[in-house]
Formats: structure tokens, C-alpha cells, sequence
């Protein structure tokens, strides 16, 4: 895997083309529930509207048994990247998509950089530049399913050695938010909070207990 997510600071290394960072586009959510704060994405013109997760519940029920694949290569609870990949595209309402549609199945806003070789989705995101919210143009990677971009993730932090303390802190979840926002991997300052705010959350859902149950590729 290439490397990706520099924040502000540092994007001017030489892995400053593998950005991944989250937006404050504000998505709504249920009564009771925290606001979330997701990618800001423009979709191209040719593609057509797709239907996104009916539910938080849904997302989690969706989700939370590839993470649980993902997540026991590095010993992480899997609550913790199914929080993160609501984060990055809001409740699943922001996956990107290739021109012709097709879902990019991007849950972490990971971009293509040259040494990728897979399928890439062009989109705009908004990131944090010096404090402040900027839009830009990038290519974003692409994969056959949501359960690829989790194992991609992992592959990520496992091969890079920028994320060494990340990876280390895994049985420390919070901790392990903590030094992947220090890493660089987001340039949104709340990055860390944000994900272990919904995850937090992520334990009173209905679903939860039955997601490991049910897959959806």
C-alpha cells in the first residue's frame, strides 16, 4: 500500500498525494443521536443517484462484521473503524463514485497515488489547509467491495511506517485514534474526538449485537 493522509503541516513530503482527510459537511441524524461531520463529496455529472443506507443501524449492521475481519489483524476494536468510515462518508450518504456510477466502496478516503494500480473515482473533498476549509480535486481509490476497503486500511497502517504508534496502541482504542490523528492521517483537528464519539454511540444501537451475523458485500 502507498501512503496516504498528511496533514496540513506536512503536505509538501513526498507523500503529500495520498491526502486523506475528513470535512465538516454536516449530515442529519436521528433524534437523540450526535451530529456527524462526513467528507463533502461532488459526485460527477453522469452519475446517477444511488440509494444510500436507509439508517445509522443499517450502516453499522452493514459494516461492523467486514470491520471485525479487518480489524483483528492488528487487534483493534472494530467499532472503532466502523466509526471512522461513518465519519469519512457520512453514514455511508458520501461514498464515492466512478463516472459511470458504480460505488468506489471508499469508506476511509484513502487517494490513488502513482503506485496505485487498482480502479480510481475523481471527487471533491473539502480539507483543513492552515486552519482553514478548502475544496479540492483528487483521485480516490476504488475497490470491488466496502470489506477490500477495510483490509486496505489495515494494510496501510500495518506497511507504513509513519503509522508504527498507531498501529502499536491498537489494544487502546482511544489511544489509537489519538496517534492516527497525529500521524497525519486527517487534517480535520477533531478528527480523533469525532471517531470515538461515535463509537461510543455505536453501543446502544439495536443492531449491534446482531450485526456479526449478517454480511453484505
Amino acid at each position: 500500500a502507498t501512503t496516504v493522509a498528511q496533514a496540513a503541516p506536512l503536505r509538501n513530503s513526498a507523500a503529500a498525494d495520498n491526502v486523506v482527510n475528513s470535512s465538516a459537511r454536516t449530515f442529519a441524524v436521528p433524534s437523540g443521536r450526535m451530529q456527524v461531520y462526513g467528507r463533502a463529496v461532488a459526485q460527477p455529472p453522469l452519475a446517477p443517484a444511488k440509494k444510500a443506507f436507509s439508517s445509522q443501524d443499517e450502516f453499522v449492521a452493514t459494516m461492523l462484521p467486514m470491520a471485525k475481519a479487518a480489524a483483528a489483524r492488528i487487534g483493534i476494536d472494530p467499532k472503532y473503524l466502523v466509526a471512522q468510515a461513518a465519519l469519512e462518508t457520512g453514514w455511508g450518504k458520501s461514498v464515492m463514485r466512478a463516472e459511470d456510477g458504480s460505488s468506489s466502496h471508499n469508506l476511509f478516503g484513502i487517494k490513488a497515488g502513482q503506485s496505485w494500480q487498482g480502479g480510481q473515482a475523481r471527487a471533491i473533498t473539502s480539507e483543513f489547509r492552515d486552519g482553514a476549509m478548502v475544496k479540492e480535486t483528487a483521485q480516490f481509490r476504488s475497490y470491488d467491495s466496502y470489506q477490500d476497503s477495510f483490509h486496505d486500511l489495515v494494510t496501510l497502517l500495518q506497511s507504513n511506517d509513519r503509522y508504527k504508534e498507531v498501529v502499536k496502541s491498537a489494544d487502546n482504542p482511544e489511544q489509537f485514534v489519538r496517534e492516527l490523528q497525529k500521524a497525519g492521517y486527517a487534517t480535520d483537528p477533531a478528527y480523533a474526538s469525532k471517531i470515538s464519539q461515535i463509537a461510543k454511540t455505536m453501543n446502544s444501537y439495536q443492531n449491534y449485537a446482531a450485526a456479526g451475523a449478517t454480511t453484505h458485500l
